[in-house]
């Protein structure tokens, strides 16, 4: 596993919650999320909101986290549903970014990349 994706796994399990978007023809939908990181290219995604969860399964998805000046923007695909009474989801990662802001002392502010890890299958290019 890419030493990139250990740090930002690391950084998605210490923050824990987030918003998970679904972008389609119709409209946009957000749920919140707890998240926790596998061994592996995936994440699972406890949704805390009513969503539809057989309608996500095998489609892509952002995970939108932020803690302080940290901001974590991670796009995945919903592989399964792991367990239908607790509502998770398990998303493979195929890309993973995180920014910090900075700031100078005039107020100007930027995010500026920290690690970005990327995990397109041959088919998805």
């Amino acid at each position: 596993m890419a030493n990139k994706l250990l740090h930002i796994q690391q950084k998605i399990d210490s923050i824990q919650f987030g918003l998970l978007r679904l972008r389609d023809e119709d409209n946009n939908n957000s749920w919140q999320v707890r998240t926790t990181t596998n061994d592996d290219e995936t994440l699972n995604c406890i949704i805390t909101d009513h969503a539809p969860l057989k309608k996500l399964v095998n489609k892509n998805v952002n995970l939108i986290q932020k803690y302080h000046d940290d901001y974590l923007y991670i796009t995945g695909k919903v592989d399964e549903e792991v367990n239908t009474k607790t509502k998770i989801l398990s998303i493979r990662i195929l890309k993973a970014c995180w920014f910090v802001r900075k700031t100078t002392k005039g107020g100007v502010s930027w995010l500026q990349e920290k690690y970005i890890y990327e995990n397109y299958p041959a088919e998805a290019v």
